[in-house]
């Protein structure tokens, strides 16, 4: 009979998912209780799996969250080479809209960025996975733009950027009322933003405001 720990560490075909499957216990122990508030006793009863296996695998508790982390930004592996890269930039986007009033990893993530604030490792880790994060986006909008997707006069690092922050920001609203008005109220203005970043009306409001300051300056 397999020990926990060696069913865990068997390399088969079960031992993606079981990770998988540990992440997500991570998730839901950590959106419930935080950070501080949660022990690697109380993720490893979840799981159904021993401290021992945890420990040998991840080292800390703190490692592990770091890991779960990075694990939630990896790309997905059902969005294949036939997505076009404005279709996978949406599938993105719209994870940033609950699927229910307790999604628990972006409660886990709000908890992850509050301890940020008191854990330079974890708000440095944060931080190169929202870096990664940006750049993965820049290179889909830059595709997306070459594909006649979106505008030829579009900068792809800025509406990445200005695209990211919007969706975190849904998150935060999401975070402070999280009835289904409120998130299919979020989940229309994400597609508005879209339907505005697609017309390129972003960047003539950014040319438009660039040339009244410009203006202004002038007169002053």
């Amino acid at each position: 009979m397999r020990t926990k720990s060696k069913t865990l560490a068997g390399k088969r075909p079960g031992r993606v998912q079981r990770r998988k499957d540990l992440l997500g216990t991570v998730y839901e122990v950590i959106s419930e209780s935080g950070i501080d508030g949660a022990s690697m006793r109380q993720i490893a009863d979840r799981a159904e799996v021993s401290t021992g296996t945890i420990n040998y695998h991840f080292g800390n508790k703190q490692k592990l969250i770091m890991a779960a982390l990075q694990a939630a930004y990896e790309t997905p592996s059902e969005e294949g080479p036939s997505s076009s890269p404005l279709a996978q930039l949406k599938v993105f986007a719209f994870s940033h809209i609950f699927r229910s009033s307790n999604d628990r990893f972006w409660r886990f993530w709000v908890n992850y960025a509050a301890a940020g604030t008191r854990n330079t490792e974890l708000r440095k880790h944060q931080n190169r996975r929202f870096e990664k994060q940006l750049a993965f986006w820049t290179k889909l909008i830059d595709s997306a733009i070459k594909a006649g997707e979106l505008p030829a006069d579009l900068d792809a690092r800025r509406a990445s950027e200005n695209l990211l922050i919007f969706a975190h920001g849904l998150v935060m609203r999401q975070i402070l009322r999280a009835d289904v008005e409120n998130r299919d109220h979020c989940e229309k203005l994400l597609e508005e933003y879209f339907e505005t970043l697609e017309q390129g009306s972003f960047e003539a409001d950014a040319r438009a405001s660039k040339t009244q300051i410009g203006e202004l300056s002038e007169i002053n």
